[in-house]
């Protein structure tokens, strides 16, 4: 896999692993282990997207469960 920031290519085990985006999506964060940038990885393909910066969602809504608490009210 290679960074999209810093182009540092390595297997994706040593991008350090974040967490999942999303429960039903292949997409991940990871951290590259040279620039520190998170980037977001299609586990799927093995690739990285894109470099992701807090409060980015280049995956869309979680889940699409977003305003279901005040609809059963």
């Amino acid at each position: 896999m290679k960074c999209t920031e810093c182009s540092h290519e390595a297997g994706v085990s040593s991008f350090r692993y974040l967490y999942n985006a999303r429960i039903d999506a292949p997409i991940t964060l990871r951290q590259c282990p040279q620039c520190q940038a998170w980037l977001a990885v299609d586990e799927m393909a093995g690739e990285a997207r894109q470099r992701v910066d807090a409060g980015e969602a280049p995956w869309g809504k979680s889940a699409g469960i977003e305003g279901l608490a005040e609809d059963a009210r």
